[in-house]
């Protein structure tokens, strides 16, 4: 495969993995009794800082900003057509640090596509620079 087409599929995942959260998100749907308890518990739960605040509305917005983030950095990254090895190099560690997180804290399908674009990043690396335009 091209060396950018690694590169596009890298970024790719990225969109679809913000998509994929952002959708997520929105869906309620067959919540079990225990998460719907905690959720409201996580309404009732206030605080104040530059006015009152519930943790529902803390968690749900850190979520969306996650989601919206993912899709973006994936969209910036795609929209680059001739990719310096600097911003492959920026992408790898921005992956890389990404990942270690996911694993950390998410599920492994928050992780594979993490995963999978720091492969691709990386092979776009490491293929020879005159490849980017075949």
């Amino acid at each position: 495969m091209k060396k950018l087409n690694y590169f596009k599929a890298g970024a790719i995942a990225y969109m679809l993995l913000g998509f994929m959260h952002l959708v997520s998100q929105m869906q309620k749907d067959g919540l079990s009794e225990n998460v719907l308890q905690t959720l409201m518990r996580m309404k009732n739960t206030t605080f104040h800082f530059m006015g009152q605040h519930d943790l529902m509305q803390f968690y749900t917005g850190f979520s969306i900003t996650m989601g919206f983030m993912l899709f973006a950095f994936g969209l910036q990254t795609f929209l680059i057509n001739k990719p310096s090895r600097q911003i492959i190099v920026a992408d790898i560690l921005i992956s890389l640090v990404v990942l270690i997180l996911s694993i950390i804290y998410f599920h492994p399908l928050a992780y594979s596509f993490i995963a999978f674009s720091l492969l691709c990043f990386v092979i776009c690396l490491l293929k020879p620079v005159n490849d980017i335009k075949n």
